[in-house]
C-alpha cells in the first residue's frame, strides 16, 4: 500500500524531482546520489564494460555510466519511463521487462546497478530479483545497489515521514532486513556495505564468485 502522494509525484514530474532533490542533500545533491553506483565501480571495471541498470526508470542513474564510457542497458517495466529515457539519454539501450524475469542470457553483464529501486519489491520478489542479478552477472562481475537503510537518530523522523508519504510498505519491510546477509546467503561474495546520509542510505557492492560453490550444478 502507498499514500495518494506517491502516484501524484510520478504523474507530476516536478513533485518527484523536488522530493529527489531534497532527499539527496545529505549525500551532496542529486548528481552525487545518481552517481553513487559508478563511484565505487569505475575502477573495478574495464572501459566499455557491459552494465545493466535494473529498474532504470527514465535513465538518470544510468547517465553517469554512459558519460564514463560504459555500454549500458536499462531495463524497466514502464514504457512511459523508457520513452522518457530515450529522449533524455539516447545512448542508453532500453529494454522493457520485469526485473523478476529479465529477458537476458546468463552471464550477460559485467556489472548491475540497482539505484534506489530494490525497496519497491516485496520480500519474496526482492529475493527473486537478487537471484536474477546473480544469474545475469559474469563470474567476477559486480552488483552495486544503493537503497534505504534505517537512519540514525538525526534523520530517523524525516525518513519515517518520507516513507509514509512517498513510499510503499515494501520500503518499511526492507528497512527491517539485513541485505548484506541476504546477498551472502544467495551466493554472492566480497559483500561490502557503506552507510551514507546519516545512515539513511546504504551502498552495497557484491561479487558473483568466479567458481561455483560446492554442490552447485
Amino acid at each position: 500500500m502507498s499514500s495518494f502522494l506517491r502516484p501524484l509525484a510520478y504523474r507530476h514530474r516536478w513533485i518527484y524531482d523536488t522530493v529527489t532533490a531534497v532527499s539527496s542533500l545529505s549525500v551532496g545533491g542529486v548528481q552525487r546520489l545518481r552517481g553513487l553506483g559508478l563511484e565505487v565501480m569505475k575502477a573495478r571495471l574495464q572501459p566499455g564494460a557491459a552494465v545493466l541498470d535494473l529498474c532504470c526508470g527514465s535513465g538518470e542513474a544510468a547517465a553517469p555510466w554512459l558519460s564514463a564510457g560504459f555500454n549500458v542497458t536499462g531495463l524497466d517495466v514502464s514504457p512511459l519511463a523508457l520513452n522518457l529515457a530515450a529522449s533524455r539519454h539516447p545512448d542508453l539501450q532500453r529494454v522493457e521487462g520485469l526485473a523478476e524475469a529479465p529477458p537476458f542470457a546468463d552471464a550477460a553483464f559485467d556489472a548491475i546497478q540497482l539505484s534506489v529501486a530494490l525497496h519497491e519489491f516485496p520480500r519474496q520478489e526482492r529475493e527473486i530479483v537478487l537471484r536474477q542479478c546473480l544469474r545475469l552477472l559474469r563470474p567476477g562481475g559486480w552488483l552495486v545497489l544503493v537503497d534505504l537503510h534505517p537512519a540514525g537518530p538525526w534523520l530517523r523522523l524525516p525518513q519515517w515521514l518520507f516513507c509514509a508519504l512517498f513510499e510503499t510498505d515494501t520500503a518499511t519491510a526492507m528497512l527491517e532486513d539485513d541485505l548484506p546477509s541476504q546477498l551472502r546467503g544467495l551466493g554472492f561474495n566480497q559483500v561490502e556495505q557503506e552507510l551514507l546520509a546519516g545512515e539513511a542510505l546504504q551502498r552495497i557492492t557484491a561479487c558473483r564468485p568466479t567458481a561455483r560453490p560446492p554442490g552447485e550444478q
